[in-house]
């Protein structure tokens, strides 16, 4: 585990800092940990959060497990962190400084390593059906949605995604062409993620998933509602979902991470800030 001293209260911790305007929670971590490690971090689940007051204000930390790349990439700030320190577990819980960080440290032992993500990522805002004249599987998105799809990067980016599918329908098509553009990949259009499969086979969609996370690789699908809550719902069982959310709006995601066909936990993904 790689801990960070911070000269300024000459303190160990676990890399951490401030989110910065219209920045998501997760592009702030993937961020930070860059700029304090030097590392380019392949995220994982998100593995809890600390919750503490600072002059009165409260302020509230959220924790991902991630890897870290082969080799430091990027310089780091010796005025902010002046020391990097690489420990196993055990070593690592008595170097910190606080109790929060080893708490955090024990959620990361519980959830393990090794798991992949699946994205199921929602299309972004696209134009009312009342607004358009054409085939329902022609309908773009609007202007809001076109600014969503635009700044996914940030959001996704920490999962290190090595193929993208996507419904047939254009508004899925353009929600992750940006993305598919920077991500140099190659969007897979499945039939099978359509609505107009959905209403003839509920099931195939579910089929598809799975084969994909049978495939243990780091995948996003860019689909519809209702087709992505039954897809989760079937993979995590009916109480567990019931704890989520029941659908996606535009542009929000959920994460699965899973590890030898298991589903280890499930993360939401914001819409990104606009």
């Amino acid at each position: 585990i790689a801990l960070v001293h911070r000269p300024r209260y000459d303190d160990w911790s676990l890399p951490k800092g401030k989110v910065e305007d219209k920045e998501s929670h997760i592009a702030c971590a993937f961020r930070e940990v860059l700029e304090e490690t030097g590392y380019t971090p392949v995220f994982g689940p998100e593995i809890g959060q600390a919750t503490y007051k600072v002059d009165e204000e409260k302020k509230i930390v959220r924790y991902w497990s991630a890897r870290a790349t082969d080799a430091p990439v990027a310089p780091v700030d010796k005025n902010e962190i002046d020391e990097v320190l690489w420990l196993e577990v055990k070593d690592a819980r008595k170097k910190l400084t606080l109790d929060d960080d080893r708490e955090i440290v024990d959620f990361f032992i519980d959830f393990g390593v090794d798991t992949t993500p699946l994205v199921l990522l929602r299309h972004a805002k696209a134009l009312k059906r009342t607004d358009w004249d054409g085939e329902d599987s022609d309908r773009p998105l609007d202007n809001l949605g076109q600014l969503q799809a635009k700044r996914l990067l940030p959001q996704i980016y920490p999962y290190n995604i090595s193929e993208i599918h996507s419904s047939d329908a254009y508004r899925c098509m353009q929600t992750v062409e940006d993305l598919s553009r920077a991500l140099k990949l190659n969007c897979i259009v499945g039939l099978d993620l359509s609505e107009d499969a959905y209403s003839k086979d509920k099931e195939v969609a579910l089929e598809y998933v799975s084969t994909l996370m049978d495939k243990n690789q780091r995948v996003l699908i860019c689909s519809h509602n209702p087709i992505l809550p039954k897809v989760l719902k079937k993979l995590v069982g009916k109480k567990y979902f019931k704890e989520l959310d029941s659908k996606l709006e535009p542009a929000e995601a959920w994460v699965i991470h899973h590890r030898d066909g298991e589903v280890v936990s499930v993360d939401w993904l914001e819409a990104p800030k606009i």
